[in-house]
């Protein structure tokens, strides 16, 4: 259901720079309803989840953002949130451009596409790089933390993964030596581009120290005509750095983000 003017708590309205001239929505992601509210100060997002796990998801991206805004990461700077019985709201900056989904689908220029792919993979580099805030790190190994997630989520909700899945995910858990900053869901819609250039990174409510191959598997996920070919995945593992073998990929990208 979108956002009306009038949903919006008076709290939240309080904290929006300037008077808001239209509330516009903005393509869901299937956890939270977006919109893009219209200022004389500029433009900003709100974003509201409603039923669990997305309301919690919700809050952990506005403490996420939080604890990135001290980085040099693009990513949209949380202005206020609020946390209501029956919905959570999240009021943030707006990041120009559109997502890298939407611009590999209208570019039929190859050496477009190529540019996306490459800032595409530049940007999931950088994150990689980012030292993880302090306040992110865990004492208990990630991949323990998201079986045990992943858990949680088979008994209360409803998933795409199966008990038996999950036992063979346990089984074959990987070994992983080294772990950084990760976004957690580093998908062709939620890395925005302009003219081919990096403009922001959103959706963070899966940033935390973790494994970087999981979001290299996220981020080379097929769809239509996007990484359907091999062209597509060995440019960005090329300007990436490494790629991951298939086992790798099918653990992550077709097992584990199953319970997600």
């Amino acid at each position: 259901m979108p956002i009306h003017r009038e949903d919006i708590p008076k709290w939240i309205t309080g904290y929006v720079p300037g008077t808001i001239h239209s509330v516009d929505s903005l393509p869901e992601g299937g956890t939270s309803e977006v919109a893009l509210l219209t200022t004389d100060e500029g433009k900003f997002v709100l974003k509201r989840s409603k039923k669990p796990p997305y309301d919690e998801w919700l809050k952990r991206e506005a403490e996420v953002l939080n604890h990135l805004s001290g980085t040099s990461l693009p990513v949209p700077r949380l202005i206020a949130f609020l946390e209501e019985p029956v919905c959570s709201w999240a009021l943030m900056t707006f990041i120009e451009g559109e997502t890298v989904r939407s611009a590999l689908r209208r570019t039929t220029d190859p050496e477009g596409r190529r540019q996306i792919i490459k800032t595409f993979a530049e940007a999931l580099r950088m994150i990689h790089r980012t030292p993880v805030p302090a306040v992110l790190k865990q004492d208990r190994p990630w991949i323990d933390r998201m079986l045990e997630e992943a858990e949680d989520h088979l008994r209360r909700y409803e998933t795409d993964g199966t008990p038996e899945l999950l036992e063979q995910l346990k089984r074959k858990r990987p070994v992983i030596t080294e772990e950084c900053l990760i976004h957690g869901d580093c998908t062709v819609d939620n890395v925005m581009v302009k003219d081919g250039r990096l403009t922001g990174i959103i959706d963070w409510s899966g940033g935390t120290s973790g494994d970087p191959d999981y979001d290299i598997a996220l981020a080379v996920r097929p769809k239509p005509g996007i990484f359907s070919w091999p062209g597509d995945r060995d440019l960005f593992f090329e300007v990436y750095g490494k790629g991951i073998s298939p086992e790798t990929y099918r653990y992550y990208a077709e097992g584990l983000y199953e319970f997600y």
